[in-house]
């Protein structure tokens, strides 16, 4: 009797546990759910630099654990990008998420929305105690607060995605200006070592620079000078102001408010066109001159400043002599040590109908564990904190990383690219003499006021 007892026992408890496992108990377990049971949400996202392909990893993993959430990308060429934008907003259409430059966030925030404080997401989670099952919850998500934005990312970020307290972009990255030197030339002119600082600079320039007696370039010790054929000319001009200490922040373009700021600007410009007149010491570069990215590649530059897709670009190249890469130079006597940063964020249109999932996806992808997907596969330097250290330790990161905790920039306007504009008609007509530094500095205080136009706010 007591064996066949045992024997009914076990075969009931044989049963429950089928049952459990099969699947029959599903339908009285409160945490799974169907996705079919949610809204399906397509989300659009829009950028220029980075393919699908390149996008591609971090978008799966977003994609796979949440299964009513799809997001699609497409990439524009940069020259069409603003215009498809514009005209997709006049059709009440267009991408959910976008990406665009830092220095285009506050022309640009009037067609964002800020991030929500909380959003609800259905992702998927293992739940059960017997058999766990992906089961398919809505989770409320907190928002990051400007205060997690400044803790969570370095400096530069946080002054510049937080508008009237709110936070209304990420970046997955964060890229410097670095400095490319061409060992070969340095050794051929008995350099041992690339600079340190813009002092050192001058002193190599004429070893470095072979010119014929018409002024025509034929090696050169820097690119520096110029404009149109300098990739970057703003940001590496910029990096010399920030440097020499001008007081360029605030809302309005202002160096001039102080006598020191104002001969710090001059100096600043004077330094800069100095590389582009002939007769001057430090002459190495010119209007005639080939793109300084070319020049480098054929070995004929022996100092570029550039970021770290400049350094993809070259790397892709094969190139016949030896190079490398180091901390962007610095001014002398200055105080701190100051490099120049360059980004895109992610930012959510105001014309989205989802926007509690567009933002979904920006926090969780740009989240340390997630966005160390796309640095790793695309070599990107970081800007959150939490990754520098990791990055330090990648021979093709190190020096770019290295500068992330110090970079800044300065333009907060509503038009970077007429900026852009009035910087290279300044300097250019310093270097032809059209404009001449006078004791009133007139050009600089023309260059003040023409950015200040760029500091009033459009009809939009």
């Amino acid at each position: 009797m007591l064996v066949k007892k045992r024997i009914k026992i076990f075969t009931l408890l044989m049963l429950m546990i089928f049952v459990v496992s099969s699947g029959f108990g599903c339908k009285w377990n409160p945490f799974k759910k169907n996705p079919a049971s949610y809204d399906r949400v397509t989300l659009n996202y829009w950028g220029v630099w980075d393919s699908p392909e390149q996008l591609k990893a971090i978008m799966d993993d977003y994609n796979q654990s949440h299964p009513t959430i799809s997001v699609k990308y497409k990439n524009f060429r940069y020259a069409e990008y603003e215009r498809k934008l514009l005209e997709a907003w006049a059709d009440d259409r267009g991408p959910d998420v976008f990406a665009i430059p830092s220095t285009w966030l506050k022309s640009y925030q009037h067609r964002i929305v800020p991030m929500p404080n909380t959003h609800k997401i259905p992702v998927y989670e293992l739940q059960g105690s017997i058999k766990q099952e992906l089961a398919v919850v809505l989770k409320n998500f907190k928002g990051l607060s400007p205060q997690d934005v400044k803790n969570q990312y370095v400096s530069v970020v946080y002054e510049d995605v937080i508008l009237d307290n709110k936070v209304y972009a990420l970046p997955y990255y964060l890229d410097t200006l670095a400095t490319f030197y061409n060992i070969d030339l340095l050794t051929q002119a008995g350099i041992p070592e690339p600079m340190d600082d813009f002092f050192d600079l001058v002193e190599q320039a004429p070893r470095l620079t072979k010119a014929t007696d018409s002024n025509r370039i034929i090696q050169s010790a820097v690119a520096l000078g110029g404009t149109d054929n300098i990739p970057r000319f703003f940001d590496v001009f910029s990096s010399i102001m920030l440097q020499n200490g001008v007081e360029a922040s605030g809302k309005n373009f202002n160096p001039l408010a102080n006598t020191e700021s104002s001969t710090r600007l001059v100096q600043a410009f004077n330094f800069y066109t100095d590389f582009a007149r002939p007769g001057r010491a430090s002459y190495s570069w010119n209007a005639d001159a080939t793109d300084a990215l070319e020049m480098f590649a054929s070995g004929r530059l022996a100092y570029m400043f550039g970021y770290s897709y400049h350094a993809d670009q070259l790397r892709n190249r094969n190139l016949q002599f030896d190079w490398d890469i180091k901390n962007f130079p610095q001014t002398r006597g200055a105080s701190g040590t100051k490099y120049y940063a360059d980004y895109w964020v992610n930012v959510v249109s105001k014309k989205s109908n989802n926007i509690d999932a567009a933002w979904n996806f920006i926090q969780t992808t740009s989240a340390a564990d997630k966005v160390s997907i796309y640095l790793e596969a695309n070599k990107r330097p970081t800007a959150l904190r939490a990754l520098i250290d990791r990055q330090l330790n990648d021979y093709e990161l190190a020096t770019f990383a290295s500068q992330v905790l110090t970079a800044d920039n300065w333009y907060n306007g509503y038009n970077i690219s007429l900026a852009e504009k009035f910087t290279a008609e300044i300097i250019d007509g310093l270097v032809s003499g059209e404009l001449v530094m006078d004791q009133e500095a007139t050009p600089v205080s023309l260059f003040v006021n023409k950015i200040n136009q760029t500091y009033v706010p459009p009809n939009n």
